[in-house]
């Protein structure tokens, strides 16, 4: 009767585990994963900073190369659509590793201060 209930348990278990198969249920779980990209939080752990930083390092990455392209471009014809097209990709590329960056060091603000100054 105990192994039926431990078996019983550990099944529950794995059925927890695999619940974000569905498409919805991922949608629904992703939210905090897209709050967190986009707006920070202060409360972050370390390793969650850290994926972070990688994840920009790819933005980064890509306007580095964008910015690369523009610089090695030869002036032909038509070469006006392909500038604007590298420039494009690259400031956009830029700002979002800007962004990410800044939501990766986001500490606690003046609240988080005070309270480190009262102890």
């Amino acid at each position: 009767m105990d192994d039926k209930h431990t078996f019983e348990r550990i099944r529950e278990d794995v059925e927890e585990r695999q619940k974000n198969i569905l498409w919805e249920e991922a949608r629904r779980g992703g939210g905090s994963v897209d709050a967190f990209l986009w707006n920070g939080d202060p409360h972050a752990k370390p390793i969650q900073r850290a994926g972070l930083i990688v994840f920009c390092l790819f933005w980064l990455f890509l306007s580095m190369m964008a910015a690369l392209g523009l610089f090695r471009m030869s002036f032909d014809d038509g070469w006006e659509v392909v500038f604007f097209m590298m420039l494009g990709i690259g400031l956009s590329a830029l700002l979002i590793s800007l962004r990410l960056f800044r939501n990766a060091f986001r500490r606690g603000g003046a609240s988080k201060r005070a309270k480190h100054s009262e102890e």
